[in-house]
């Protein structure tokens, strides 16, 4: 039986790294951590990630960003007072501001559930969807409010 060694390493470090790859025009695969892209992307899930490098950036782009010090994989959801707005598909109310030099990396593919199959995020039905999603929030969370209620 093969024992798979593993090691902890700070987020910092790890994204460090996830950065240098990137810049070097590798493709990177990330395993995505919490729920904040639910119900699209789950925690353990795989993304694959392309540079950023200040193409045209589409409307409902899943996109690894620095914000607060810290990465989040995001929707890109608009622009406010010449930022860019970020939102989780699974927050209700939480948006990041950020700016254009913040953007690390593009989500190409979605690798669901340990599969080898990917599914492509790119594209303009699933950046739609995403969008649609977001625009529902007022009705999420009115539902929301009403399950805490029964």
């Amino acid at each position: 039986m093969d024992k798979k060694e593993s090691r902890i390493i700070s987020n910092a470090l790890y994204f460090e790294e996830v950065a240098y790859q990137l810049r070097a025009g590798k493709e990177v695969c990330i395993r995505v951590k919490g729920n904040s892209m639910l119900p699209f992307i789950k925690s353990g899930d795989r993304v694959l990630l392309v540079s950023y490098r200040s193409d045209r950036l589409f409307l409902g782009a899943n996109i690894l960003a620095k914000y607060d010090g810290n990465f989040v994989f995001h929707r890109y959801v608009g622009q406010k007072n010449g930022n860019i707005v970020l939102a989780g598909d699974g927050n209700l109310v939480l948006q990041e501001y950020i700016l254009d030099s913040d953007i690390i990396a593009i989500g190409l593919l979605h690798y669901p559930d340990e599969s080898d199959a990917p599914l492509n995020i790119d594209n303009r039905w699933k950046r739609m969807r995403g969008m649609i999603w977001y625009h529902l929030r007022i009705v999420r969370r009115l539902f929301a409010s009403l399950k805490r209620i029964f």
